[in-house]
């Protein structure tokens, strides 16, 4: 093992927090010190989450156009204007998103988020609506409730919760330092703050990043280290797959062993969570996906994203079954 990876492993079962340098210093590696370092990473999941894969879907519950400008997001107000699309659609019915829900379950999901643009869902109808189909995805589809609808206040959190949400997701984006380059119509502040909202209502939490949105390598150590601050139940990592007409449309593509290694110290920063590797995998990982399971990944998003199709299911259940690797089925 490489002095490197015994010096990690060292801190952390001591429970010492892994310094700034020692982490970027993994970007450096090639060769089998990497596979060391990804050994590692899979043997922290293990330790602490076994051998299960989460699977989460989601539902597109309401589309359109947002009023935010995030840089990213193929419906912010600047991707909007620059395709000319205004409309912004209605909430999908509760038997729609019930449905939608039976259909993940079917794939394999255990996990259902009700994703939402705009803002924040305040509309007192518009609440009701979801969680009226929060109740019946609990009730009736066994599968885990979770939705993500922006910044939203305590008192609507929770009564989400006493109507059955089980997970609350709300993305901090990026690092505190990077965030104003990506979004300027709220702040990283109100992030955090959606996030311990939803935290004081009883909800767990997931709460993960973008990568490759022209961020440094410092800046995604401190995105690992600001969620661990958050103690965020589930972590997604996503990888930026650049949609046309955001303000990163000509991003650059991330390699897939950047992508690992990015993993990999999620998973050594916040060793007991549930890290799970999701959008833009496919574009930025490509023929190496399967490695994101074995360099600290422990879920996948099943399915579609938002505006990109994602894998079909059925090649992700046949890669987890041939890595012999547990599905993690459904818990109150």
């Amino acid at each position: 093992m490489s002095s490197l990876t015994v010096r990690i492993k060292n801190l952390i079962d001591n429970g010492v927090e892994l310094p700034d340098d020692i982490l970027l210093s993994i970007y450096e590696l090639s060769g089998s010190p990497v596979l060391e370092l990804f050994s590692l990473a899979l043997e922290l999941k293990e330790k602490y989450t076994g051998k299960r894969v989460n699977f989460c879907s989601i539902v597109s519950a309401k589309t359109g156009i947002c009023s935010e400008d995030c840089a990213f997001c193929g419906q912010s107000i600047i991707a909007g204007k620059e395709e000319k699309k205004t409309k912004i659609n209605r909430l999908l019915s509760v038997s729609e998103i019930v449905k939608a829900a039976k259909i993940a379950k079917n794939n394999g999901a255990n996990e259902f988020s009700i994703v939402t643009s705009g803002t924040s869902i305040n509309d007192k109808n518009e609440l009701e609506i979801i969680a009226d189909a929060v109740k019946h995805i609990k009730e009736e589809v066994g599968i885990v409730p979770c939705a993500s609808l922006g910044l939203m206040k305590y008192e609507h959190l929770l009564f989400l919760k006493n109507c059955g949400l089980a997970i609350f997701h709300h993305n901090i984006e990026t690092s505190s330092n990077y965030f104003p380059k990506i979004c300027s119509t709220h702040s990283f502040a109100d992030n955090v703050e959606t996030v311990k909202s939803a935290k004081r209502a009883g909800l767990k939490i997931c709460s993960g990043v973008i990568i490759g949105m022209g961020e440094s390598k410092h800046d995604r150590i401190n995105m690992a280290k600001e969620i661990k601050e958050l103690d965020a139940d589930n972590i997604p990592v996503n990888f930026l797959n650049p949609i046309k007409g955001t303000l990163l449309e000509n991003t650059d593509a991330l390699t897939p062993m950047e992508c690992l290694k990015t993993l990999a110290i999620f998973r050594l920063v916040n060793p007991k969570k549930n890290i799970l590797a999701q959008g833009g995998r496919e574009h930025n990982l490509r023929q190496l996906q399967p490695l994101a399971l074995m360099a600290g990944a422990n879920g996948l998003l099943l399915g579609n994203y938002l505006l990109t199709s994602g894998r079909n299911p059925e090649l992700d259940i046949e890669l987890t079954n041939d890595l012999g690797l547990e599905h993690a089925e459904y818990a109150e």
